[in-house]
């Protein structure tokens, strides 16, 4: 069986994190309530994605989040990138249906993962090289990315 290591920290969470989107190559999945806690608006994170995102045509990022406020608020150099990799990564605001999810999913090519538990607390698991572990949670985001939800974008449209 194949140990997947335990983390119980916030910090610890972020570190995890910070690596496994700078370790992508192809794809990137997250699911989450509102990114606060991946803090993807660390200038190392930023540039990671920045990397990811020019490293080769096919790069995508999904997300799903259940609160666009903070990503509004607080996430200027994500809103970038959705400004300049449009055509690569695309946000949405997970429908009202599925308001009462409480985990959060960050896959990485579908073969690494990092799951935290309940949005509450960083109880999580990694994942690390197993597209056989990270089987179910790609199932799972597919099928929240499949409920459609409002796509976010980095410009507000109007007169």
């Amino acid at each position: 069986m194949n140990d997947t290591p335990l983390i119980t920290s916030w910090t610890e969470y972020a570190q995890v994190a910070a690596r496994l989107l700078a370790q992508a190559e192809h794809s990137i999945s997250i699911f989450d309530a509102d990114l606060s806690a991946l803090r993807l608006e660390q200038p190392e994170t930023s540039a990671a994605l920045t990397r990811f995102f020019r490293s080769t045509p096919s790069t995508l990022v999904r997300i799903s989040i259940r609160n666009p406020a903070p990503l509004r608020n607080s996430h200027p150099r994500l809103l970038e990138l959705l400004r300049l990799f449009s055509h690569k990564l695309e946000i949405r605001e997970t429908p009202a249906q599925l308001s009462n999810l409480s985990d959060s999913i960050l896959l990485v090519d579908n073969t690494s993962a990092l799951i935290r538990f309940h949005n509450d607390h960083p109880r999580s698991k990694e994942i690390i090289a197993s597209s056989e572990l990270c089987r179910p949670y790609q199932k799972r985001f597919e099928d929240i990315w499949s409920e459609g939800g409002n796509q976010i974008f980095a410009t507000v449209t109007g007169l």
